[in-house]
């Protein structure tokens, strides 16, 4: 059976991984921070957003190609979002031994987040507009310009 053709607005989830780094407390003396860094799992909640076919649409909708990129959804990026540095899962930070609980301070490293692009193996092998292979239901996407991970894939619903 044939697969879907994404469009503008379908969505792309996944996981990425990202290095962080930043500051926590040192408890003696009070007031001095020691560095820290490391790495954790992020949520990609985003769509597919730019980049999109001028010529085709499907529904009304511009058709995306290998050339479309994605963006997070609003809010993705805020302290209840899951692209918080804060908000990893599986924190894994030097040094070790970190209290929990303890206030950290993180950013991204580098600070690049919430792009994603089609990976170099997605699109149609047979469909292409203007000669640029089309997205499919299903593809995955490299998000966060990000080399330590790539685990998102877009899903065609806007049809």
């Amino acid at each position: 059976m044939g697969k879907l053709v994404v469009v503008q607005g379908d969505a792309v989830q996944g996981t990425d991984k990202h290095t962080v780094n930043g500051v926590v407390p040192n408890p003696p003396p009070p007031g001095t921070t020691v560095s820290c860094t490391g790495t954790g799992a992020y949520t990609y909640n985003g769509a597919v957003t730019s980049g999109l076919s001028t010529f085709v649409k499907i529904g009304g909708i511009p058709a995306a190609l290998v050339t479309s990129k994605s963006s997070l959804n609003p809010n993705e990026t805020g302290p209840s979002g899951g692209h918080f540095a804060l908000t990893g899962k599986n924190l894994a930070l030097t040094p070790p031994g970190i209290p929990p609980n303890t206030p950290l301070s993180l950013a991204f490293m580098p600070s690049i987040v919430g792009v994603g692009v089609p990976n170099a193996g997605s699109g149609s092998a047979l469909l292409t507009i203007g000669g640029v292979k089309v997205l499919l239901d299903g593809d995955k996407m490299d998000t966060c310009d990000n080399t330590l991970s790539a685990n998102s894939t877009v899903t065609a619903s806007g049809q």
